[in-house]
């Protein structure tokens, strides 16, 4: 116990032992980024933010046993990875959710078309996945004619740990109405799956979805299998 208060004391009275961790979390990073290991990352997260504390209170240490020159190195340090580290999960954090799953290979399973859909595949099937502009960010369209209004919409699930994926968000920004009921019409909808990168695909279950706007029950119109990848944001 004495040893362990004793190294404890050090951490916060030896001014570069804070900065060591730092590089250590830094080297933490990287594994995660080599072996594209998300639990990683979260544990590079959690060093580097205790650690930060720990600076913070050896600062003030620093300042009371009058070595305040010390405080330079690691508040500079501090303050220039806290600023990278935000930058990169603002604007691109790792996301390794899909890069070790596997797709199976003993079900019905397609790729999205890169077009409009012809009218043979509408007459084969009342889903049908399209391409966008991006990888992860996919567009749907259905001609199937309900017999009230309401709205479509799609979820989606990976398809061997059947997690629900962007559901929320998915949701909300596939919903198409549906206010047209004398003749057939051909919707089509947007959305984008957030779970991985561009590059890892793994298969997914896209269900079409209908929910009346007169309150009854929503229903499922019908499922495929697809071959997805996540928008890297």
């Amino acid at each position: 116990m004495k040893k362990i208060i004793k190294n404890i004391k050090k951490y916060f009275t030896i001014w570069w032992i804070p900065i060591a961790f730092y590089f250590l979390a830094v080297g933490v990073f990287f594994l995660g980024m080599l072996f594209e290991r998300d639990w990683i990352i979260d544990f590079y997260l959690l060093v580097f933010f205790v650690n930060i504390i720990g600076t913070i209170i050896s600062s003030i240490v620093q300042i009371v046993i009058k070595k305040w020159h010390f405080i330079i190195p690691q508040i500079g340090l501090t303050v220039f990875l806290f600023y990278y580290t935000s930058m990169i999960f603002i604007y691109s954090p790792p996301d390794y959710y899909g890069a070790h799953k596997k797709i199976p290979k003993n079900i019905e399973i397609n790729e999205p078309i890169n077009k409009n859909p012809s009218k043979e595949q509408y007459n084969e099937y009342d889903l049908i996945l399209v391409n966008s502009v991006q990888p992860g960010i996919y567009s749907y369209w259905t001609d199937y004619q309900p017999k009230e209004n309401g709205y479509f919409y799609i979820k989606a699930f990976e398809l061997t740990s059947n997690d629900r994926l962007s559901a929320e968000r998915i949701k909300k920004s596939s919903k198409v109405m549906v206010d047209v009921l004398e003749k057939k019409v051909e919707y089509n909808g947007e959305f984008t799956i957030y779970e991985g990168d561009w590059g890892d695909k793994y298969g997914s279950r896209i269900e079409l979805w209908f929910q009346p706007l007169s309150g009854k029950k929503e229903s499922k119109i019908t499922e495929r299998n697809f071959i997805i990848e996540g928008w890297m944001r």
